[in-house]
C-alpha cells in the first residue's frame, strides 16, 4: 500500500531503441548480449531505488552479463539516484559490452511520484479515525511534528521507574532525534553521549491524544539496517486497567532486528504482571531486494476475538487466544490503546547485541511515511 501520488511529468527524450547493437563492426561471430524484458520502476521523492532491480542480459558466448551492466545517463535521473529529489518522468538507458565488443543498450521508463494527503484516502468497511502522512500541519512545532497527535516520550524510562525501558536499552531519547522532511518523519539513532548514555534517538507516542479498542492500525515504514538496532511499530494500553505490564496487555505491530535484512514480527504480550507474563508473536521473511531496509505497510486488524497481522498485502500470523489473570477474555485487549514509534539501541530483544561505532558514519534513519488507523462501521 502506498501513498496517492501526483505525476509530474518531464520526459527526458532519448534518441535510442531497446536493446541496440551499437558496434556491430566488433561482433566477429554475430552474437551480441540481449536483455530480458524489464518493467517498468516507480519511485517516489525522498525513497531509495535500486534502479538495477530486475536487470537480466544474457549472451550465447558470454554467458550472464548482468554484473557488466552500466547507466550511462546517471546524470539525466531524478537527483542523486539512489535517493530521489525531483518528481517526473525519466528514461534510464542501460549498456553493457561482450568480449567481441558488442555495445547493447536497452531502455526503461522511470517515474518518480510527489506526495499528497494519504489522508483522503479510505477502505471498504471502515472509518478512518487517526491519520498522520506528515505533510503540512498548522500544529506542528520546530521539527515539524503535529504536537496534538504525538509527544516527545524522552528520556532512559526512569521517570517510570524502568531504566533502559525495562529491556536493557542503551539509548536515551530526546526530542532532537525526531523530525519531519518533505512527507516523510525520520527518527535517527546518534552516536553521542548523553545523560550517561552512548546513544541517542527518538520515541513517540500518542498518549493521551489518541487511543482506541479495535480497528485497523497501520503504519509505511522504512527500517535501518546494522547490528544492535531496534525499530519499533507498537501499542500499549491508555489506562492500563487490568494492572501492570503485561497484565493490561501490550500490542507490536512491527519489531525488527537491524542485522536481519530480510526479518520482521509482531507479538502479543499478555497474561499477569511480570514476571508471571508471557507472549506469542509471528514473523515474515521478505524476498531479496524488499526487505526492512525498503518501505513496507506494518498493519493489525484487531476485533474482540482476533488480531491479524500485515505486511504489505500479506497475513503473517493470527492470535486468537489470550488472558489476564483474574479477568474474562478478551481481557485485556479490550480497551484502549495508543501509538508508539521509536528506534532502540541494543536491549534483551536481540541479545543485547550494540552496534559498531562505524554505522553511524552515515545517517541511521527509520523513516516513516504515514501512521494510520480506522474503525469497524457498524
Amino acid at each position: 500500500m502506498k501513498k496517492n501520488k501526483i505525476i509530474m511529468m518531464f520526459l527526458v527524450v532519448l534518441a535510442l531503441s531497446a536493446c541496440t547493437e551499437t558496434n556491430p563492426e566488433q561482433g566477429a561471430t554475430g552474437a551480441v548480449p540481449v536483455f530480458s524484458e524489464m518493467d517498468d520502476i516507480t519511485g517516489y521523492v525522498g525513497e531509495n531505488v535500486n534502479i538495477l532491480e530486475g536487470v537480466l542480459v544474457t549472451d550465447q558466448e558470454d554467458g550472464d552479463l548482468t554484473d557488466n551492466v552500466g547507466v550511462s545517463n546517471l546524470n539525466d535521473l531524478a537527483g542523486n539516484v539512489p535517493v530521489l529529489t525531483n518528481s517526473g518522468e525519466y528514461i534510464i538507458e542501460y549498456l553493457v559490452t561482450d568480449s567481441d565488443g558488442n555495445e547493447v543498450r536497452a531502455l526503461r521508463v522511470f517515474t518518480v511520484l510527489t506526495n499528497t494527503s494519504m489522508c483522503n484516502t479510505s477502505i471498504e468497511g471502515m472509518t478512518m479515525t487517526f491519520c498522520d502522512d506528515f505533510l503540512d500541519s498548522e500544529n506542528s512545532d520546530a521539527s515539524g511534528l503535529d504536537t496534538t497527535k504525538w509527544t516527545y516520550q524522552n528520556g532512559d524510562g526512569s521517570q517510570f521507574g524502568i531504566p533502559g525501558w525495562g529491556n536493557n536499552e542503551k539509548q536515551y531519547y530526546q526530542e532532537d532525534n525526531s523530525y519531519v522532511n518533505e512527507g516523510f518523519l525520520y527518527i535517527e539513532a546518534k552516536l553521542e553521549n548523553t545523560s550517561g548514555y552512548n546513544y541517542t534517538s527518538g520515541k513517540l507516542v500518542t498518549e493521551d491524544n489518541f487511543s482506541q479498542t479495535y480497528g485497523r492500525f497501520e503504519a509505511r515504514i522504512k527500517l535501518p539496517l546494522g547490528d544492535g538496532l531496534w525499530p519499533a511499530f507498537w501499542m500499549l494500553p491508555e489506562d492500563s486497567v487490568y494492572g501492570g505490564w503485561a497484565r493490561s496487555g501490550e500490542i507490536d505491530i512491527m519489531e525488527a532486528k537491524g542485522r536481519l535484512e530480510n526479518h520482521a514480527s509482531g507479538a502479543i504480550h499478555y497474561g499477569g504482571s511480570w514476571p508471571n507474563n508471557t507472549y506469542q508473536s509471528g514473523s515474515h521473511d521478505f524476498l531479496d531486494g524488499e526487505g526492512i531496509d525498503t518501505f513496507h505497510v506494518y498493519a493489525v486488524e484487531w476485533t474482540e476475538t482476533s488480531i491479524k497481522w500485515y505486511f504489505d498485502d500479506t497475513l503473517v500470523w493470527e492470535a486468537t487466544s489470550w488472558y489476564s489473570e483474574g479477568n474474562e477474555f478478551p481481557a485485556p485487549f479490550n480497551q484502549d490503546f495508543y501509538l508508539v514509534l521509536n528506534l532502540a539501541i541494543g536491549g534483551n530483544f536481540d541479545g543485547n547485541i550494540l552496534p559498531p561505532d562505524s554505522l553511524f558514519n552515515d545517517s541511521v534513519l527509520m523513516v516513516v511515511d504515514y501512521v494510520r488507523v480506522f474503525e469497524y462501521n457498524d
